[in-house]
């Protein structure tokens, strides 16, 4: 049998270590638990035995290091009769007892020699950390904490990006601003004229006479604008054009929109364009012009006005033309006005042989005032607007009569039975042989907006919130899972549809689905 000098367990012959402390085992004598040597009585001041493999203490009388089992050797006391204190006496149980942190040594720690682990040394200085290492462990710290928090913050934008589409915004966002510009599809084409004209009028330099008065178009565009601020057309405009370069007149061919007030002064404003001289006949320029508020709205204008131009005969009479200005008549002067008073003949007197003969003094010429020049009888539209203008609900309705008594209207009333009333007020006029409703309603405005907000709250996935549309402002209902969603369907009503959000009263319920 063999035991641990150290703890005192025992193990069979073919162990080597002590399994709790890891300490070289030694045959047991079979008297006791460790090899000693007898120390005599009066030697008990001997100093401790010092290993000379691990500079482990050993106490005096035992031959073999409990530490790293190397043999032991006497040491000679120290000089001067200096004697330490006698150490007290180790006993060693024969039962194996568990390893503590007093008596367990980690193997990592022991140094091999000879085959046996040495007892490491625990007053040995801890080696600091090196400023290198400080400063890598520290590099580290600071790129991983740099790292989470742009992970965090990636997160964070692709959750608000999955659950929010548009901002929430306060403001209703700017619509775009309305524009005139030439179709990109349609050519600007020029007819009549002689060789002259022809190479002075190039397609060239009516497109720049287009571009420098471009602005003038587009003031007239943003007034009918605010009469109706739903309009948009697409028309094609002949201009009549005088080899001095003035124009004589213009006409609409073609629009995609009736609308008699808009062509009537868009003629009129195009009327004032100036062109080079050139040739010795008069030429007629076609402009393809797109009114729209939005650049969505340029590529459909401009497809329906294609198509109803290239169905446009030979013979056509166009939409709209401009009447030549015609001076006014002056009175025609009265014979009285027009000749001079005669003169009487002077009468002669006969002499008298008693007085000398005396002649009658003139008499003073009398003038007429001439008279009062007729009074012009009022056109067909002068009395239908005059008769619509009495009304105050069709009070934003204008009328024009291109002749023949046909009277076209334009504008906007509150609904259709306003609508009904214009007309029967139009018919009842003397003169109107026929009448062209081209009225819109404000109710048809709202429910066209109505229609527009409801289709985008569904296409954004909203489909518990409704929408009714009074004037310019909306009024929401329904019910939202979350609060974001609430301030989102505000934000989609008004990029849908020119309104403000007057009230909404939109609920929100966490346990809503939408379904």
């Amino acid at each position: 049998m063999k035991s641990c000098p150290r703890c005192g367990s025992t193990y069979p012959d073919t162990e080597q270590f002590c399994e709790s402390d890891g300490t070289a085992l030694v045959a047991d004598s079979g008297a006791g638990n460790r090899a000693t040597m007898v120390v005599p009585d009066g030697d008990q001041s001997a100093p401790p035995i010092i290993c000379p493999e691990c500079q482990g203490k050993a106490e005096p009388g035992e031959t073999i290091c409990n530490f790293c089992g190397t043999q032991l050797q006497p040491t000679a006391p120290p000089p001067g009769g200096y004697s330490p204190p006698p150490a007290p006496p180790r006993s060693y149980s024969t039962t194996q007892t568990a390893a503590s942190p007093e008596n367990f040594v980690p193997s990592q720690n022991r140094i091999s020699t000879g085959g046996f682990d040495a007892e490491p040394d625990y007053d040995a200085p801890i080696e600091e950390a090196s400023f290198g290492q400080r400063f890598t462990r520290g590099l580290g710290y600071a790129i991983a904490a740099i790292i989470a928090i742009a992970a965090g913050a990636w997160f964070a934008l692709h959750l608000s990006s999955n659950h929010a589409s548009p901002p929430v915004a306060v403001a209703s966002p700017a619509l775009n601003a309305p524009t005139v510009t030439l179709a990109r599809n349609m050519q600007v084409a020029i007819k009549g004229g002689d060789l002259a004209a022809a190479l002075k009028r190039d397609p060239t330099s009516v497109r720049s006479v287009f571009d420098s008065n471009r602005d003038a178009v587009l003031d007239t565009y943003k007034q009918a604008l605010e009469r109706d601020n739903t309009l948009r057309d697409g028309m094609v405009v002949r201009l009549h054009v005088l080899p001095d370069g003035s124009v004589e007149g213009g006409s609409v061919m073609v629009s995609t929109s009736i609308n008699p007030s808009l062509d009537a002064e868009v003629v009129k404003s195009m009327s004032d364009w100036k062109f080079a001289p050139s040739g010795t006949a008069p030429v007629d320029i076609d402009y393809p012009l797109i009114f729209a508020t939005s650049s969505s709205d340029i590529g459909s204008l401009e497809a329906d006005l294609n198509t109803k131009f290239a169905s446009l005969g030979p013979d056509e009479t166009p939409e709209y033309a401009s009447a030549p200005s015609v001076a006014p008549t002056p009175p025609e002067a009265t014979p009285e006005a027009a000749a001079p008073a005669p003169t009487p003949p002077a009468v002669a007197a006969l002499p008298s042989p008693e007085a000398p003969a005396i002649s009658a003094p003139p008499r003073p010429r009398r003038h007429r005032a001439p008279l009062p020049a007729p009074a012009p009888t009022p056109s067909v539209s002068d009395r239908v607007n005059e008769a619509l203008a009495a009304d105050k609900r069709l009070r934003r309705v204008r009328a024009y009569s291109s002749g023949g008594g046909l009277v076209t209207l334009t504008g906007k009333v509150f609904d259709d039975n306003a609508k009904n009333v214009a007309e029967r007020t139009v018919r009842n006029v003397s003169g109107v042989s026929g009448v062209i409703d081209n009225l819109t309603t404000d109710t048809s405005v709202w429910a066209r907006n109505e229609a527009l907000i409801n289709q985008r709250l569904q296409a954004e996935g909203l489909t518990g919130v409704t929408v009714k549309v009074i004037g310019d402002g909306a009024y929401l209902d329904g019910t939202v899972k979350n609060k974001l969603d609430r301030d989102r369907a505000a934000t989609v009503a008004v990029m849908a549809a020119p309104v403000k959000v007057r009230t909404n009263l939109i609920r929100v319920d966490p346990g809503f689905f939408g379904f």
